[in-house]
């Protein structure tokens, strides 16, 4: 019986010596295929501690591409920009009203060159938000500020081109009623951009959020923001602009000709109207994909595509601060001279005519004029 019984256990007692030989040497500790490893076994190695270009999955030529069109539209948008202001402040000629407030539109863009697209594009280069929760919370407020500054200012214009075109004599825009306009501007955007700062925030796997998150906070404010920021203005702005082209256009009886009315309205004036046209037409349309995509909430999941559209939707908006300066250079004659004489290294080298003087000394400009 006994002789019976190391023979029986014999197969099973040496089964069992080899699993405990195989979980005991180090090749049944390596992991299963597909599975990666949170550590790396060495300092520096693997994928894990290559952050350049892990996380977003952007290739080199993707990223150069987008370096150069963003640099351009950013030194475009820098320079136009702070040609306009320093025209507008050295120009006794364009310290107009209508002026102030297309000043304070290149202030608004500004901010953004500056304060907002370096960030992103660093943020895209990178892989990853390197700047922490504070630089993110304040690039994506600021992204939120200039739309909302921007749109109450050109419908500040709206207002003060309908009653200096249609009620020339009922009210005027003065240059005190233009500054607390362009002040309550300001306010209402800063206003009205600051939930942004409570809601985007940097992650501990260091991304700085694209897009609003999908949680009703964010549904709430995309939804306010949209209508008090984009739908409501724009209505006013369509209405106004509406009105001034039916006091100096006409649709002939075909529906295909346009005539001036019997209303004398100044060339200067005309052509003003059509620069604003412009500039409101392009606007509206560069910052609509902006809202409608906050309005979407995409799940960033997939770094990749969010960061292509989001680099998209960006393109697209910061588009129109760069394009501004160049449709005031071709519909105002005034600012064309004063970037001329603006270039001038010396005030007394310069030719000045009657009507446009650079007001950098009294003095230079009384002998000029002549």
């Amino acid at each position: 019986f006994s002789r019976s019984m190391d023979n029986s256990s014999g197969p099973v007692l040496l089964f069992t010596l080899l699993l405990m030989q195989n979980t005991s040497s180090p090749k049944a500790s390596s992991p299963p295929a597909g599975y990666e490893m949170a550590e790396p076994p060495f300092p520096g190695a693997g994928p894990s501690r290559n952050h350049s270009l892990v996380e977003y999955g952007l290739k080199l030529g993707e990223i150069a591409a987008a370096s150069v069109v963003w640099g351009v539209l950013w030194l475009i948008s820098v320079m136009g920009n702070f040609l306009v202001c320093l025209v507008i402040h050295r120009s006794r000629r364009t310290q107009s009203t209508t002026n102030y407030f297309v000043a304070s539109m290149a202030c608004a863009d500004l901010v953004s060159s500056v304060g907002s697209a370096p960030f992103l594009l660093l943020q895209l280069s990178c892989g990853r938000w390197v700047l922490g929760s504070g630089v993110c919370r304040l690039a994506r407020y600021i992204q939120y500020l200039t739309p909302g500054v921007q749109l109450y200012v050109l419908l500040a214009i709206s207002v003060d081109r309908f009653y200096t075109i249609v009620y020339p004599l009922s009210f005027k825009v003065s240059r005190g009623k233009a500054k607390k306009m362009i002040l309550a501007s300001w306010f209402c955007g800063a206003l009205f951009a600051s939930p942004a700062c409570f809601l985007y925030g940097s992650n501990s796997n260091q991304h700085c959020n694209f897009f609003l998150p999908s949680s009703w906070q964010g549904s709430a404010y995309s939804i306010i923001h949209l209508l008090l920021v984009f739908m409501i203005p724009s209505l006013f702005i369509i209405l106004f602009y509406q009105k001034v082209i039916k006091y100096i256009w006409r649709i002939g009886t075909d529906g295909m000709t346009v005539r001036r009315t019997t209303n004398i309205v100044p060339r200067t004036k005309v052509k003003t109207i059509k620069m604003f046209l412009m500039l409101n037409s392009m606007f509206l349309l560069s910052w609509l994909p902006f809202f409608m995509v906050q309005l979407w909430h995409p799940q960033e999941t997939d770094y990749r595509k969010s960061s292509l559209l989001f680099l998209a939707i960006t393109w697209i908006s910061f588009s129109s601060s760069a394009s501004k300066p160049t449709l005031y250079s071709i519909y105002n004659g005034n600012f064309r001279r004063g970037m001329k004489e603006t270039f001038c290294m010396s005030a007394m080298k310069c030719y000045r005519s009657n009507a446009y003087t650079i007001t950098t000394s009294s003095r230079i400009a009384k002998k000029n004029h002549v």
